[in-house]
C-alpha cells in the first residue's frame, strides 16, 4: 500500500509523513528565548501601540526584521486571542512544503522521464533532514519563508529562460518575489536571486540577456515596492528608523558587523555540520555540478543554475562580516536537488557510496548510544537527576535510540546490496530520523524547561517585581508574565548591593557555585526548581533558618 501511494504520490506522501510526525513537536515545543520569545514580545508591543511598520522591543526601535513574517504573527494573534506555538510553527512547515513541492517540480520540468517516484520521494526526504532544514521545518525563523520566496524566484527565471508558461507572467512574478524575500528577511533576500541571474547569465557569455530578465520592468516593479515601504516607515517611525534599517542592519552588517561577526571562512567548515547527515553528497555536488564528464558530457541547464545559484550564494554570504550557520538556508534546497542530477549525467562512483553509508552508519552510532543511554537511565534513576537531565529515564529515549539505529542498520544493508539504488538507503535513515523525533517529541513538556521559559514562570507569582540574574535574554518573559523584569545581567554584586526582600529571582544553579555570598544571602528564601533554574520568593521566613533544600 505504501509502495502505491509513493508511486501515485510520492510528494504528497512525504509531506504528509512529515507532518505526522513534526506535528507533536510543533504542538508541544517550547519558544526559545534567543528569538521565538522575542518575536512574540515584539508582536505584543506593536499590537498595544497600533504600528505597522515602525517596531520596538521593549521601547527600543527594532530595525533588524522587516515587517512581512511579523505581520502573519499579528493576524494569528489577533485571530486566535493568543501566540498558538502549533500555528505559528505553520509559517516555517508550510514554507518548507511548498519549497520540496516547488523542487520536485522543477526537477520533473528539466527531466521530464529522469526520475522515479521513489527517487523524488528520496530526494524530498533528504532535503527534508538535511540539517539546519529540518530544524528550520519547525522553528520559528524569518529564513525558511525567505527561502521559499528565493526558490520561486529561481525556479521563475529558470521557467522564462527556457520558454515554459507565459513571459509576461514570468516578468512580473521575478521582481515580486524578489521584493517578498527582501519583505521577510532583508537584503539578502533583494541580493540572492539578481546576483544567481547575473552568474548564470555571464558564465554562459550571455550578457546582452541580462537586461531582458533584470530590465527596467524588474528594477521599477522593485523599486516601487521599496518606495511605498520606505516612505510608510519614514512617516511612522521617522528617519531615524529608516536610516537604521536601510544603513545600521545593512551595509554595517556587511561591512564590520556588530552582531555574528566572522572570518571569510567560516562557511567552508560549517557547511559540513549543517547540511548533515546528507553533506558528503550534497556540498561537493555545488563544483560537480559544473564539471564536464569524460566523455564530454556538459552539465545540463538546471545543473548550471542550481551549481551557479548554491555557490554564487555561498560565496556572497561568506563576503559578508556578519555570519551564521542559519544564514546558508538560501543554499540547501538548489544543492540537494542538483545531486541526484550529477548523479544521473555522471553516473555512480566510490565517493557516492561513501556518501550514503556514512549517514548510515552515523545513524546506527547516535541510534545505539542513546538507546543505551536510555536504558541506563531507567536502570539507575538517581544517574539522571545527577546530570541534571530527569527525562532521559523514559523508555522513548530508548525507544528513539532503536528507531534510529534501525533505519541506520537497514541503510546500510540496502547500500551493500544495490550500491547505485541511492533513494533506499535515503529513504530508510530518513524515515526513521522523523519517526525517531516523533517518538522523542512526546517527552518535550520536560525538555521544555532546558529549551524556554514557560514552566519556569509559571512558578513565578502573578504580583510583585521579577529580578533575573545570568538568565539569556530575560526581558522576554514579558510575554508570559505581563509585566516588565528587572535584569541584573550578569552582576551579581549589584544584585547584593540592592539585596531586595521583596519580589521573585530567577537564576541558573550554576550562578550558586560562581559566587558564595550570593549562595548564602539565597539560602533563606523558599525556592522552586525548573530544569537548570532556581526560582526563590524573595520573602523574609518567619520559620527558623533552615539549609537549602535540595534539588528534586
Amino acid at each position: 500500500m505504501l509502495k502505491k501511494l509513493i508511486d501515485r504520490h510520492p510528494i504528497g506522501t512525504v509531506i504528509l509523513l512529515m507532518f505526522l510526525t513534526l506535528t507533536p513537536i510543533m504542538a508541544l515545543r517550547d519558544y526559545t528565548p534567543s528569538n521565538e520569545l522575542r518575536y512574540l514580545s515584539i508582536v505584543d508591543e506593536v499590537l498595544d501601540q497600533g504600528h505597522v511598520l515602525a517596531f520596538t522591543n521593549h521601547g527600543e526601535d527594532y530595525a533588524d526584521k522587516p515587517p512581512l513574517y511579523f505581520w502573519v504573527m499579528m493576524l494569528f494573534r489577533m485571530l486566535l486571542g493568543e501566540h498558538n506555538m502549533y500555528v505559528l510553527s505553520l509559517l516555517s512547515f508550510i514554507p518548507a512544503c511548498i519549497i520540496i513541492a516547488v523542487m520536485d517540480k522543477w526537477l520533473r520540468q528539466a527531466y521530464p522521464e529522469g526520475f522515479s517516484p521513489a527517487k523524488r520521494a528520496a530526494m524530498a526526504l533528504m532535503l527534508a533532514t538535511t540539517g539546519l532544514f529540518l530544524g528550520m521545518t519547525v522553528f520559528l525563523r524569518m529564513d525558511m519563508m525567505m527561502c521559499m520566496w528565493i526558490v520561486l524566484a529561481m525556479w521563475t527565471f529558470w521557467k522564462w529562460d527556457n520558454g515554459i508558461g507565459r513571459e509576461s507572467a514570468h516578468r512580473l512574478l521575478l521582481p515580486v518575489y524578489t521584493f517578498l524575500a527582501l519583505f521577510t528577511k532583508g537584503p539578502v533576500g533583494v541580493l540572492v536571486p539578481p546576483v544567481a541571474i547575473i552568474v548564470c547569465l555571464v558564465a554562459s557569455k550571455r550578457w546582452k540577456d541580462i537586461g531582458k530578465y533584470l530590465g527596467i520592468v524588474f528594477w521599477c516593479i522593485l523599486g516601487v515596492l521599496c518606495a511605498v515601504w520606505f516612505t510608510g516607515v519614514f512617516l511612522e517611525g521617522g528617519a531615524g528608523y529608516l536610516k537604521n534599517l536601510l544603513f545600521h542592519q545593512t551595509v554595517d552588517r556587511a561591512v564590520n558587523s556588530f552582531h555574528h561577526k566572522a572570518p571569510v571562512w567560516y562557511y567552508l567548515g560549517i557547511v559540513w555540520a549543517v547540511m548533515a547527515p546528507w553533506c558528503l553528497a550534497t556540498v561537493p555536488a555545488m563544483v560537480t555540478g559544473l564539471v564536464k564528464k569524460r566523455d564530454g558530457v556538459a552539465p545540463s541547464g538546471y545543473e548550471r543554475t542550481l551549481a551557479l545559484t548554491s555557490l554564487s550564494t555561498f560565496v556572497m554570504l561568506s563576503l559578508f562580516s556578519s555570519k551564521l550557520a542559519i544564514y546558508l538556508a538560501p543554499i540547501f534546497p538548489f544543492a540537494v536537488y542538483l545531486w541526484p542530477a550529477v548523479v544521473n549525467r555522471k553516473g555512480w562512483n566510490g565517493w557516492h557510496t561513501v556518501s550514503m553509508r556514512i549517514p548510515s552508519i552515523l545513524a546506527i552510532v547516535l541510534g545505539l548510544l542513546a538507546a543505551v543511554a536510555g536504558f541506563i537511565c531507567m536502570m539507575v534513576p538517581k544517574l539522571p537527576e545527577f546530570i541534571s537531565f530527569p527525562f532521559l529515564k523514559s523508555p522513548l529515549v530508548m525507544g528513539t535510540g532503536m528507531v534510529l539505529a534501525y533505519g541506520g542498520f537497514k541503510a546500510l544493508m540496502a547500500s551493500a546490496k544495490e550500491r547505485e539504488a541511492w533513494e533506499k538507503p535515503v529513504t530508510a535513515v530518513s524515515v526513521c530520523l522523523l519517526l525517531s523525533l516523533f517518538l522523542l517529541s512526546f517527552k518535550m513538556p520536560a525538555i521544555n524547561d532546558y529549551i524556554g521559559y514557560a514552566n519556569v514562570c509559571k512558578l513565578v507569582p502573578a504580583e510583585g517585581q521579577v529580578y533575573t540574574l545570568q538568565v539569556h535574554r530575560p526581558e522576554n518573559m514579558d510575554v508570559y508574565l505581563g509585566r516588565e523584569i528587572y535584569d541584573f545581567g550578569k552582576d551579581a554584586d549589584s544584585f547584593l548591593f540592592l539585596a531586595p526582600e521583596d519580589g521573585t529571582l530567577i537564576m541558573p544553579l550554576k550562578a550558586l557555585g560562581e559566587s558564595e555570598r550570593l549562595a548564602e544571602y539565597v539560602e533563606d528564601f523558599d525556592v522552586q526548581y525548573c530544569g537548570p533554574y532556581a526560582v526563590y520568593s524573595l520573602q523574609p521566613k518567619t520559620k527558623p533558618k533552615r539549609s537549602r533544600q535540595s534539588r528534586p
